[in-house]
């Protein structure tokens, strides 16, 4: 239990500093039906954000092995999304139940903002594979990276999903993740720390290289949103980046590697 100390009591300082601010400086911009209703939100936070740390650290201590994956139900996949939309539901209650679109950020018109996702998600694509090929280059040549890193479990077992299944990842992440680290987080806490939890949140993910990828097309959509203050380029970014890895990345590297047949 002693590897849950550090983070957990890290997340006690963030979450009372992020508190404190709310009460000092209006961080968060939400608007309480009373004072009662807003300890009753912090309070929300508080087990939100702890239980996401517990589950995050608890993920990051021991990667399942493809044995175990292959007997895991398809929805465990979603259990983080579970949590993150029960927490922005929970929130929007508490915030006086604003219109949806005003509490997402989602604005109209909405042809531009998709067509600027599509543009947002090649772009972010392109530089984010071309970014974390040179940093592998970079620490392979220094001994920090092992040559013959393979692919986690977790990773593999992605790309043995049909195409339905893969589609449903990929709305998914695009829609939900979208929603809470950009929507709610980063409009209240700022690009890096909205970033940086972004990429932690995906450590399950068995490989400490796909971390960096993750981060770089964090900083890519959050600017964008940050430029825009509209989440609609980011959810189709998001989606693009997601569907060409899994639908066309993950399956051809495999294939050339011969793993998984």
């Amino acid at each position: 239990m002693t590897v849950y100390v550090l983070p957990l009591a890290l997340i006690a300082i963030v979450y009372v500093v992020m508190v404190v601010l709310n009460e000092k400086y209006d961080l968060f911009r939400d608007r309480f039906q009373s004072n009662g209703v807003k300890y009753a939100a912090y309070a929300w936070l508080g087990v939100f954000m702890f239980l996401l740390a517990f589950l995050v650290i608890a993920s990051s201590q021991r990667i399942p092995t493809a044995r175990e994956l292959a007997r895991a139900p398809f929805l465990s996949m979603f259990i983080l999304h579970f949590i993150l939309i029960a927490f922005l539901l929970g929130w929007w209650l508490f915030t006086m139940r604003p219109p949806i679109a005003q509490f997402l950020n989602l604005r109209r018109p909405y042809g531009e903002p998709i067509l600027a996702g599509f543009a947002v998600g090649v772009f972010g694509w392109i530089f984010t594979i071309t970014t974390a090929v040179m940093i592998a280059l970079v620490l392979r040549a220094t001994g920090i990276l092992p040559k013959d890193l393979q692919p986690s479990p977790m990773i593999a077992w992605m790309a043995s999903f049909p195409a339905w299944k893969k589609a449903m990842i990929v709305f998914s992440a695009m829609t939900v993740e979208e929603a809470f680290f950009r929507g709610w987080l980063q409009k209240r806490v700022g690009l890096i720390v909205s970033t940086t939890l972004f990429a932690m949140a995906h450590v399950g993910l068995g490989q400490p290289l796909l971390l960096i990828g993750v981060a770089l097309i964090s900083l890519i959509i959050g600017f964008t949103f940050y430029r825009t203050k509209n989440l609609i380029p980011g959810i189709i970014a998001h989606g693009v980046f997601d569907a060409v890895q899994l639908f066309v990345i993950i399956p051809i590297a495999f294939k050339a590697s011969g793993i998984g047949g």
